[in-house]
């Protein structure tokens, strides 16, 4: 019996795919003596995952398995279970065929995957060896009682596409604590209901030992696999359609702060979404980008949990991003929750790293740029001559600042992005394997410039990346071109740094090329003279718990920095000038190291 859009009814087996007659057909679509219960998705420390809960029964079971497991091996899944046999389809973009028969067992059957266990005899005819988040498996077991059984993994959000005019395998992303029924949930999918009859495609259960169609008022169950028609082609996710720009979740890695988490609300009412994050450990870490009339873009933190209205058809971007600057490890990892109140959920794992943790003085290793914002000149002749006044307009003061693993900042003029390669050698069996990776230099002297690659291709020839400043300059004892700062580079704290300028160094203020006063000669001009003086900068840099000025961001205090910049100049007038501002660095790369080998 074959049947590409009507399977078999309800007396009848459970339907099987096969390729024709004399070949064993696949215990597919199998007949069940089980029933299958799943409890939420929980959190638990460590990695972002979630353990999901089965209420096996004896013989076979329909499971929709939303997480997958670090040891995603079957024999490793598996392992623990009176199994028989597990099989998943392999969904091809054709129909599903059909046949009444459920006892035959075909192992080569195409578009089936199937795992036995090592002590059955069929066990070298499996060729199911990974499992997967997202997939339906139906599950074989020999015993004779219920079992629970629990999965831990990370949940997924990848959406699957459905097999155009056939039956899909799938399960669906439903809410447990409040199940929706299945005309709810597929209302808003042409593939799936039709508006002209009111009526759903067909879609089949396992229930009292044999696959029974659904009626449109019964409720889905979560974690359960069901035989479901799809009319053309469809991509169609829930009533909320949840997605993400890259991935299955949100994976900040080392470098991204903001992500953008995309809710599509199919339906034709409004929806009002909950987003909840559940930490796995330690600060929760997210923030959400809101707009205020008066200060403009804000950051706040992400409230447990945080309620959006979604319009009828239409798409909200929720801006998300991590502050990393409140994890005390070098890693993090949390669950984001999505609900829409009418039955639809997702489960998101969100992650970040830092490079080190809170503890290390390197967290804020790397160069850091940005400029420095004087707002206030004090009067040497006022009442108050150490108190700077408010100018009429502003200057910007470019800045650069490296910091070390061990959390030396230094103040740099200028530096050189530029690739040092890596290094190879041989396994074991004698293939060539990298030994050590390349990576990024930082140069601040240009002696070893031709020790090294360039970092960027310009005209076709690989250049580097140079950074540089006007703002201050160093006197010719200075170290390959870099001043040591006193203090920590860390906030609530301060860097403080001392620029001295003899009074013949060329770019001394009293320095005048053409001004006869200004040359330190004698006014014979045949001996040295002392016509100019020496001049000294102390700059103190006072970091801050928040932005200073400027827009609101996410990181701050992990990948941007910023607070009150002061700085003492004394030798242009006999009284010091006093002088204040605003600054604010932004990481440009974690690079720790300044002038290394060339050679790792």
């Amino acid at each position: 019996m074959k049947l590409s859009e009507n399977p078999p009814p309800a007396t009848e087996s459970a339907p099987c795919r096969t390729e024709g007659r004399g070949r064993f057909s696949f215990l597919g679509y199998l007949l069940i003596h089980s029933f299958l219960g799943l409890s939420p998705l929980r959190a638990v420390a460590g990695d972002p995952v979630a353990q999901q809960n089965f209420q096996l029964r004896p013989g076979w079971n329909a499971i929709w398995l939303e997480v997958q497991p670090a040891r995603n091996s079957s024999d490793s899944v598996f392992a623990n279970l009176p199994v028989a046999s597990v099989w998943t389809r392999a969904e091809r973009l054709s129909s599903v065929d059909f046949i009444q028969d459920p006892s035959e067992q075909a192992f080569n059957e195409a578009g089936w995957l199937g795992w036995f266990p090592a002590s059955r005899p069929e066990a070298f005819l499996g060729n199911l060896f990974t499992v997967q988040a997202n997939h339906a498996y139906l599950v074989k077991l020999t015993n004779s009682t219920p079992i629970n059984w629990s999965v831990m993994g990370r949940p997924s959000l990848r959406a699957t596409v459905w097999v155009p005019d056939s039956y899909n395998l799938r399960g669906l992303p439903v809410d447990p604590a409040s199940p929706p029924t299945f005309l709810n949930f597929f209302r808003p999918s042409k593939a799936h209901y039709d508006p002209a009859t009111g009526q759903l495609q067909k879609i089949y259960r396992l229930g009292g030992g044999q696959w029974t169609p659904v009626a449109s008022s019964e409720t889905i169950a979560a974690g359960e696999a069901y035989w479901i028609y799809a009319k053309g082609a469809s991509d169609y996710l829930a009533p909320l359609r949840a997605s993400v720009d890259l991935g299955d979740g949100l994976d900040y890695g080392l470098e991204l702060t903001e992500l953008n988490l995309r809710l599509a609300n199919a339906t034709t009412g409004p929806l009002n979404v909950t987003v909840q994050e559940f930490n796995q450990g330690g600060t929760p870490a997210l923030s959400y980008y809101q707009f205020n009339p008066s200060l403009g873009g804000q950051w706040p933190a992400l409230p447990a949990p945080l309620t959006l209205w979604s319009a009828a058809s239409s798409e909200t971007r929720l801006r998300l991003a991590v502050r990393r600057q409140e994890m005390t490890g070098s890693g993090y990892a949390s669950l984001l929750q999505v609900r829409d109140g009418a039955g639809t959920r997702f489960l998101l794992p969100v992650s970040a790293q830092t490079p080190t943790n809170a503890a290390n003085p390197g967290r804020y290793a790397g160069l850091w740029a940005g400029s420095a914002t004087i707002k206030a000149v004090s009067e040497p002749h006022s009442a108050n001559p150490t108190t700077p006044t408010p100018t009429k307009s502003q200057l910007s003061l470019r800045l650069l600042i490296h910091v070390d693993a061990n959390g030396q900042a230094r103040l740099l003029k200028e530096v050189l992005q530029m690739w040092r390669d890596g290094t190879y050698t041989n396994d074991a069996t004698g293939n060539r394997v990298v030994n050590k990776p390349g990576q990024y230099a930082l140069l601040t002297d240009d002696s070893l410039i031709p020790l090294f690659k360039g970092a960027t291709v310009r005209d076709g020839e690989p250049v580097g990346r140079r950074l540089s400043t006007i703002g201050y300059n160093f006197p010719g004892g200075s170290v390959r071109n870099a001043l040591n700062l006193s203090g920590a580079f860390t906030i609530g704290q301060n860097l403080v740094g001392t620029l001295t300028l003899p009074f013949d160094h060329p770019t001394n203020p009293f320095q005048h090329k053409f001004h006869p006063d200004h040359d330190n000669l004698n006014p014979r001009f045949d001996g040295p003279a002392t016509e100019s003086y020496t001049t000294t900068r102390q700059i103190q840099l006072d970091f801050a718990a928040s932005p200073p000025d400027g827009p609101a961001v996410s990181d701050f205090g992990y990948r941007e920095m910023g607070g009150t910049y002061r700085e003492t100049i004394s030798g242009i007038h006999k009284n010091p000038i006093y002088v204040s501002g605003t600054f604010r660095l932004t990481r440009l790369s974690l690079v720790a190291e300044l002038n290394p080998s060339p050679t790792p």
